[in-house]
């Protein structure tokens, strides 16, 4: 993976207000003391994909900053500025401590201790259409933490800057997995949990395993037209609209994995999710009944969370797009019944989530059935397929 440069700096931008010209000499004269050359920072994935949806582009990866000092930093700004392809500022825009509370809390934790890696889920996610990003170049900056915070860093005791070049990315579309009305309950928004998922462990483990399958992970519901996700009791799953219904392949291919023996789960008299004790020994990742599904370009397709007894498939079998594969159910790490699909480089966990572009089917916004043109799905999307391919 590529390093950003490391740069050591406290400087001093303008000449307004003492206050802030004393705290950004005070940081000059401490960073020139330090000269400890130990943050670094990567990009995962290094080369992100670039979405379109709506006349937006949007961007997906975590910076990672490893300290490999003594001293312990707290993120007080993050900035970024946008190039073109023939090195000219389209835009810029910066993150910082001003705000009560300031907009970069949004990030998460922001103290960086002592041989620790901190994983910051970079907030710059969404760019108008007519900007080319082309180069990124980000520049976090650090405080010791003894120092107080100001609401505009004019200098830092470390700075760390990055250039990231993200891509196009334009796969074969799928068909949807689930028919009729469908909500994207949770899908790889800034806020969603499957884009925030903390990668820290695996960089220590391996810089080159700090990878996130669920990066563009959905979760698809059924619903009725007024939102609803049951009828009754919800703690009864046979209660959920989603529960039971069929499963289809996105795409053909080869089916390289498929379990059908994780029993389900139930719910507490508080709603919460409690798998069978002896669910773990077989299903230790949480994946529940599932099928993984390699496509001839060989992306692989992984459909979680199916009903006991439903899987119709077995690992060496080809299955078309469109055919049935099994049921929703309530297995693995669940709260609630629903298909859980993600699509990856590659089978192996943890492997580089990528984007999944569906084909044949229509927003639902309102009493407008509105037809898809790039296939892009996310958080809060009403949707409608019945029939693919």
């Amino acid at each position: 993976m590529l390093f950003g440069r490391h740069d050591t700096a406290g400087r001093e931008m303008r000449k307004s207000r003492p206050a802030l010209l004393l705290w950004a000499s005070l940081l000059l004269a401490t960073a020139i003391s330090a000269r400890e050359p130990n943050l670094r920072v990567i990009a995962t994935p290094q080369h992100p994909f670039v979405e379109s949806r709506n006349n937006q582009q949007l961007l997906n990866f975590d910076l990672l900053v490893e300290n490999r000092g003594s001293t312990a930093y707290r993120l007080v700004a993050i900035k970024l500025a946008i190039f073109d392809s023939n090195d000219q500022l389209e835009t810029a825009r910066e993150l910082n401590e001003n705000g009560n509370p300031p907009a970069i809390a949004l990030i998460g934790d922001r103290e960086l201790s002592a041989d620790r890696v901190a994983d910051f889920y970079q907030p710059f996610f969404q760019f108008a259409a007519n900007i080319e990003l082309y180069r990124l170049r980000y520049e976090l900056l650090f405080v010791r933490r003894e120092h107080p915070p100001v609401p505009v860093a004019l200098g830092a005791d470390e700075v760390v800057t990055l250039d990231v070049f993200p891509s196009a990315y334009h796969p074969p579309l799928f068909c949807l997995p689930l028919r009729g009305l469908v909500l994207v309950h949770d899908g790889h928004d800034f806020y969603s949990h499957h884009r925030r998922y903390n990668l820290t462990d695996r960089y220590r483990s391996s810089a080159s395993s700090a990878v996130s399958a669920n990066l563009y992970a959905e979760d698809f519901v059924n619903v009725t037209p007024d939102g609803q996700l049951f009828a009754g009791d919800p703690l009864r799953k046979e209660n959920w609209l989603s529960y039971g219904q069929p499963i289809r392949a996105p795409a053909s291919g080869e089916v390289i994995e498929a379990e059908d023996g994780v029993p389900e789960n139930t719910f507490d008299e508080d709603g919460q999710a409690r798998a069978p004790a002896d669910s773990a020994p077989r299903d230790p990742l949480g994946l529940g009944n599932h099928v993984k599904i390699r496509h001839a370009d060989h992306r692989v397709s992984w459909l979680l969370h199916m009903q006991p007894g439903s899987v119709r498939v077995k690992a060496g079998d080809r299955v078309s797009g469109g055919e049935v594969i099994g049921k929703v159910g309530f297995t693995g790490d669940s709260l609630f019944p629903h298909l859980h699909y993600n699509v990856t480089e590659s089978a192996t966990y943890p492997s580089q989530g990528v984007p999944a572009y569906f084909k044949k089917f229509n927003y639902v916004v309102g009493t407008r059935l509105l037809p898809s043109t790039n296939g892009q799905v996310d958080t809060g999307d009403l949707i409608r397929s019945d029939r693919c391919p």
